[in-house]
C-alpha cells in the first residue's frame, strides 16, 4: 500500500479521527487473526483429507463435511440445484468445468486442490 506523503500537518481534528481508526483497527485485530486462523486451518484440514479421494464426487462430499456444510448450503453457494449436487456426490454425473470451478470456490479451494486426489489416484 503507499503512502500519501503530504506537506502540512494534521489538524488537531483529523489527527484525532486518525487515532481513532487506528484505535479501532487495534481492537479489531485479534478478532480477525483468529478468523483468518480458522480459515486457514479448514484449508488445511479439507486439502489433507481430499489428497485420500477416489472420484469428484467423493472430494465433493468429503470436503463439505469437513466445512460442516449441507447439501443445500453448498448448492447455494454454488448455484447448482441440491439435487444436481447430489448426484455428483454419488458419482451418478461428472460437473463440467464451470460448474467444478464454483463448487471449488464455493468450498474455499481451488480446482485443483478439488481434482489432485482424483488424479493422483489414477
Amino acid at each position: 500500500m503507499k503512502r500519501i506523503i503530504r506537506n502540512r500537518h494534521l489538524t488537531p481534528e483529523e489527527a484525532a479521527e486518525y487515532r481513532a481508526i487506528r484505535e479501532e483497527i487495534e481492537r479489531e485485530m485479534p478478532q480477525l487473526r483468529a478468523e483468518i486462523g480458522e480459515r486457514m486451518a479448514r484449508i488445511r484440514d479439507t486439502r489433507a483429507a481430499l489428497r485420500r479421494t477416489q472420484s469428484v464426487g467423493e472430494a465433493l462430499r468429503l470436503a463439505r463435511g469437513v466445512q460442516h456444510k449441507s447439501v443445500a448450503d453448498l448448492a447455494d453457494a454454488a448455484g447448482v440445484s441440491e439435487e444436481y449436487l447430489a448426484r455428483l456426490e454419488r458419482d451418478e454425473i461428472e460437473p463440467v468445468f464451470s460448474e467444478a470451478a464454483r463448487l471449488a470456490e464455493a468450498l474455499d479451494i481451488s480446482l485443483d486442490d478439488l481434482a489432485t486426489g482424483v488424479a493422483a489416484q489414477n
